[in-house]
């Protein structure tokens, strides 16, 4: 575990339920990362440290299609092109209501207009597994689909990203967290892990990939052996739709908690550092979660 806090910034969560259609009304975008570049750079790193030497090559030889040698390079490709193409937004997350037991893709995955299908992270991270192992497609298809599962395995694992309160998953329910002009969904997507480790991102989003990788490094160390064999299945890629479900309806089972950890009181003193101190934890485990699920998915597809 390692420190983190806000300090003594001024400190107030001013956006209630109340004031919710407001928000709506004015229209607010949808939170460009999910979890932000760093948390998806130290999710990649820790699953790249455990790839056999046999997915280690043939992922290494996709990389170099386009001059890349790592999964932290593109594991947030999926976000940078969010704004060219719009349509791919909803891949990246799925409505569950916050107070729902489970995932029912009827109820809760959004539907493409121009091609009448779903289109959730639970249908699309499937869906990109298959592309990705089907060796009649050309390799910079493949290429591009190991960009979206490296993505998406971290995006179903952020609580934030499987659950929705009338709110667009927490991006309408606007605070400051240690200073800064925000919302609930952003953070979950940076502000926790920039805080807990102090840092900041650069122009474009651009983060210190060395300090993240150092990072990474020390908290895969602090991974079970006995978390690993719980966190994942022996046969997750043939059972990659089922397995997809689990994961979504583990993570959506922490999604109230962030909203039951906010103050009620406007004006309560010290917050921040309190649900700092609740969600860490919780985050340090999905993000750990989530790299082991991703690198046995990607061991058990380039054998």
């Amino acid at each position: 575990m390692f420190p983190g806090g806000c300090g003594d910034c001024s400190m107030m969560y001013y956006l209630g339920r109340l004031l919710l259609p407001m928000a709506f009304s004015m229209g607010v975008a949808e939170s460009a990362y999910a979890w932000g570049p760093e948390g998806h750079a130290l999710i990649a790193d820790m699953a790249e440290a455990h790839l056999t030497p046999a997915a280690h090559a043939k992922i290494a030889a996709l990389l170099a299609l386009e001059g890349n040698k790592h999964l932290d390079q593109i594991a947030s490709w999926p976000d940078a092109i969010r704004v060219s193409e719009p349509e791919t937004g909803p891949w990246h997350f799925v409505d569950i209501p916050l107070y729902a037991a489970t995932y029912h893709q009827a109820r809760d995955c959004h539907v493409d207009a121009a091609t009448s299908d779903s289109s959730c992270v639970v249908v699309k991270l499937p869906e990109f597994v298959y592309r990705m192992v089907n060796a009649s497609l050309a390799p910079r298809q493949r290429l591009e689909a190991l960009k979206w599962v490296v993505h998406l395995v971290g995006d179903i694992h952020q609580p934030l990203h499987t659950e929705d309160d009338h709110d667009h998953g927490g991006n309408s329910l606007h605070l400051t967290y240690c200073g800064k002009n925000t919302n609930l969904h952003a953070v979950w997507d940076l502000g926790v892990i920039e805080h807990q480790f102090s840092w900041q991102l650069g122009p474009n989003y651009s983060i210190n990939r060395g300090a993240v990788y150092a990072m990474a490094m020390k908290e895969d160390q602090t991974i079970t052996a006995q978390q690993r064999a719980k966190w994942t299945s022996p046969d997750s890629l043939a059972n990659v739709s089922r397995e997809t479900v689990l994961w979504v309806n583990g993570t959506h089972e922490l999604a109230w908690a962030a909203y039951r950890h906010l103050p009620a009181d406007a004006q309560a003193s010290g917050w921040e550092n309190r649900y700092q101190a609740y969600a860490w934890p919780v985050i340090h485990e999905q993000l750990d979660m989530a790299s082991v699920r991703l690198a046995a998915l990607l061991n058990d597809a380039f054998k």
